[in-house]
């Protein structure tokens, strides 16, 4: 028999959020290692403690700033965007069904209010835990970087060892460019401090 879904939006509705994050999620075993109380005393000294209206909870601020690296999401407009509708966003930062999302723009008042230190001491922090917890060995370092074009091109590369040759009354003769190059043999003239560097299918 052919089924027919009606559906009837309900006026009141009970989920319970934990119990439809899996046991499995990253967001959960996070969860179970962190406690990020410790931002509240970290963040103190950036607020008034007798006047104005209470601001958004460091707390929830620092959930949103870890599912925003953990997930690869740079833009904090995209990230309050789809905390709105990700049960598990929502799980993991203590927010209830039909509690109101920051908005981006309170997001980014916050981040321009903390001192590069405090974000230190956070992730250094949250590493550590990730260390006790034995998710993090610190044998290897990963790091990653992104290519910028330098102001110079493979013909201005010139060898280290031997620059240049003078000849006759000051006139400087120059070696013709070697076709194998390598930053531990050759320089370039017009930008000392850059390097040779490929990626996959780029030159």
């Amino acid at each position: 028999m052919q089924g027919n879904q009606i559906y009837q939006p309900k006026l009141f509705i009970q989920i319970d959020l934990d119990s439809l994050i899996p046991q499995n999620n990253i967001l959960h075993k996070i969860d179970k290692l962190i406690d990020l109380s410790f931002v509240r005393d970290l963040t103190r000294q950036y607020y008034c403690h007798n006047n104005g209206r209470p601001s958004i909870d460091p707390e929830l601020f620092f959930r949103m700033v870890l599912i925003g690296y953990i997930f690869d999401i740079p833009s904090d407009r995209k990230l309050c965007e789809e905390l709105r509708y990700n049960l598990a966003y929502r799980w993991f930062c203590k927010l209830n069904i039909d509690d109101f999302t920051p908005d981006h723009s309170s997001i980014s008042r916050i981040r321009d209010r903390y001192d590069y230190e405090v974000f230190s001491i956070f992730f250094d922090r949250i590493v550590g835990l990730c260390k006790e917890a034995g998710l993090v060995k610190g044998k290897k370092i990963i790091t990653d970087g992104t290519l910028i074009a330098a102001n110079a091109s493979l013909d201005s590369m010139i060898s280290k060892t031997k620059l240049e040759e003078k000849s006759g009354a000051g006139n400087t003769v120059q070696h013709p460019t070697v076709r194998k190059l390598s930053n531990h043999t050759h320089i370039s003239k017009t930008d000392p401090e850059s390097s040779l560097a490929k990626k996959d299918g780029g030159a």
